[in-house]
């Protein structure tokens, strides 16, 4: 049982690291808000459907069976890509009040 939930944390805490880090990068380079939270929240997400797609374009006979691939895939996009929102938007918010009192 603990087990599970420190796998679940380092997941949660892997993909908020990332998205957050990818924000903060794409936000110093175009210094736009939304367009760096999009990049942030949609990156991770991407890199699992070309990981997919790979996996489809490269699959041998004694593979896994697509569809427990295909599942797999949707479950882990459908638990990184709200993970990755959060984080991708509380960087860029908390980025923005930053520049804001460096400003002043």
């Amino acid at each position: 049982m603990l087990f599970g939930l420190l796998f679940l944390f380092g997941i949660f805490l892997g993909v908020s690291l990332i998205a957050g880090t990818i924000a903060a990068v794409s936000r110093a380079a175009t210094k736009s808000n939304s367009l760096s939270m999009a990049i942030g929240t949609l990156t991770i997400p991407a890199l699992l459907c070309v990981s997919f797609g790979h996996w489809v374009l490269a699959m041998e006979a004694d593979d896994a069976p697509p569809g427990a691939v295909l599942m797999g895939s949707l479950t882990a996009l459908a638990v990184v890509t709200p993970i990755a929102l959060l984080a991708s938007r509380f960087t860029i918010k908390f980025l923005s009040r930053r520049a804001l009192r460096n400003v002043r």
